[in-house]
């Protein structure tokens, strides 16, 4: 199995980053083929420019860029080659970082991950799974629900993101108060993340 990891967070020391290193090992030890992009190593471009936006002109979705540039499309064809798809990001001002949402933007573009005219990216998605590891300083509901934010960010980020593809979304783990958790706290967390790709078949 060909695993896709895209990972935002700007230090190199962080709980983040150790989520990336135990999901990526992991799989590893058990066999798939890993390929990470590291959104803020590649120094990746987050501006949608006006070229790439869509518009309407006579009932027809159109850009004024008829491809899509080269980053953007090497990110594509990394998507087009995996069979799972993972994004690990940090939870700032109740959203995903500025760069990550900027791959959402550039990449998840019309005619690749959605359409409004057709149904082909169903077909270019069909038979991928996705998976979403967040950490966040916020507290987490002990009976394992989701708060009200979780909730409201889990919609917006990996619901929105396949909801006109068909991926199926295994999950959408928070990893809450993670900057006042001791080590050994966040080693559980890390045990957690191992035991989700130790399921991955």
């Amino acid at each position: 199995m060909k695993a896709l990891i895209v990972y935002a967070h700007p230090r190199e020391v962080s709980f983040s980053k150790a989520v990336l290193d135990r999901t990526k090992s992991t799989l590893e030890k058990n066999g798939h083929q890993v390929e990470v992009r590291d959104l803020y190593k590649m120094n990746f471009n987050p501006i949608l420019s006006r070229a790439e936006t869509i518009h309407v002109e006579k009932g027809k979705f159109i850009r004024e860029n008829s491809n899509y540039p080269t980053d953007v499309l090497k990110e594509q064809q990394l998507i087009l080659e995996s069979d799972l798809l993972i994004y690990i990001f940090p939870i700032w001002w109740n959203g995903m970082p500025a760069i990550m949402k900027g791959y959402v933007d550039r990449v998840f573009a019309h005619g690749f991950a959605y359409s409004f005219e057709d149904d082909e990216p169903k077909k270019r998605f069909n038979g991928k799974r996705a998976l979403f590891f967040t950490p966040t300083g916020q507290p987490q509901n002990e009976n394992s629900e989701l708060t009200p934010i979780d909730q409201a960010i889990k919609l917006l980020t990996s619901e929105w993101m396949f909801q006109s593809n068909g991926v199926e979304v295994i999950d959408h783990v928070f990893y809450g108060r993670v900057p006042y958790l001791t080590e050994e706290e966040l080693s559980v967390y890390l045990d957690d993340v191992e035991s989700r790709m130790n399921q991955i078949n």
